[in-house]
């Protein structure tokens, strides 16, 4: 998976998202994400942080739920 802002990934439960901005925080990368739709409509309401991670030669993201650290990097985007 390649991941850059203004890009749209799809989720292991089909949800799909575009990557708005990105940031890198202790040596580790993060995405803001607004959740669209099948049209790629924006969902305003639905807005998430994901950190980048790579395994076996696999890149994947995992949704940020810690409220410190999302402050934090909310702060930085």
């Amino acid at each position: 998976m390649n991941l850059k802002t203004n890009t749209i990934i799809t989720l292991e439960n089909k949800h799909k998202y575009v990557l708005l901005n990105e940031t890198e925080y202790k040596e580790k990368k993060y995405f803001l994400a607004m959740e669209v739709t099948e049209n790629k409509e924006v969902i305003p309401s639905n807005i998430a942080i994901f950190e980048k991670a790579v395994a076996e030669n696999e890149t994947y993201v995992e949704k940020i739920n810690d409220p410190k650290l999302i402050e934090i990097l909310t702060e930085q985007f």
